[in-house]
């Protein structure tokens, strides 16, 4: 069991907040040290089929709220996997590294509410609008941390992005890509992914990683007609609480 102190959550959410990440070997009598947190919001991401530790977690108070599906991309044969029309459209859509004007723009976007399947947005404790002051407040944190926002244009508009961030061992990470809403309908989702592990590549990462949420099913298919595989699966189980508890 590995439990942080998620100290960007009172910023982003304006709760004390802990993430809490069990393990295949964890058991039971393990999930007692959850009754010491001092936790207003925990999060807790169990195993897929881990069932006597869902099971408990509901005992305890925990609400399952989303099932987290972790992908990767291997860089072979980019684009193999689009039809011929999708490619023609990937084929032409270009990415740039946003300024400080463009990622003002993007936050707008965000607060415009592009995002609502997320966990943070179904939770009736919290709102569309604390989501997106989340994901803005996460970019913010990846961009200090020498990540990267990138911008995507399609017949000159900008209509998505994507993160990156490349760690030691070459591989690259994609945390959060997104559509414009005035795009959202266009058919652009396959292709803007594509376009986020062709700049992987071309920046010499040997491989993509990202994980999309269950309750997002139209991004799993958009990653998985890219090209993506599923390699793992956490449930995701939520509990508020005074802090006191």
């Amino acid at each position: 069991m590995k439990i942080v102190d998620a100290t960007w959550e009172k910023r982003n959410l304006g709760v004390l907040a802990k993430e809490v990440t069990l393990d295949i070997g964890d058991t039971v009598s393990d999930l007692e040290q959850l009754n010491r947190l001092n936790s207003e919001y925990t999060v807790i991401r169990v195993p897929a089929g881990s069932v006597e530790l869902m099971f408990k977690l509901e005992d305890m108070g925990y609400r399952f709220i989303e099932t987290i599906i972790n992908i990767q991309h291997n860089h072979k044969d980019i684009g193999s996997t689009l039809d011929r029309i999708t490619k023609r459209i990937a084929d032409s859509i270009t990415y740039f590294e946003m300024n400080e004007t463009e990622l003002s723009e993007l936050w707008q976007e965000l607060r415009g509410g592009i995002f609502y399947t997320d966990r943070i947005s179904l939770d009736p404790a919290f709102s569309v609008d604390k989501a997106a002051e989340r994901y803005i407040g996460w970019m913010s944190d990846l961009l200090s941390q020498g990540g990267k926002v990138l911008g995507c244009i399609f017949k000159d508009d900008i209509f998505g992005y994507f993160t990156s961030k490349i760690d030691a061992g070459n591989v690259n990470r994609v945390d959060n890509i997104g559509i414009y809403k005035n795009y959202e309908n266009a058919g652009l989702g396959v292709a803007l992914v594509n376009a986020s592990i062709r700049y992987a590549q071309n920046e010499g990462a040997k491989m993509t990683v990202s994980s999309i949420s269950s309750n997002n099913m139209p991004a799993l298919k958009a990653n998985l007609a890219a090209g993506y595989s599923v390699t793992s699966a956490q449930y995701i189980y939520i509990r508020h609480t005074s802090g006191e508890d």
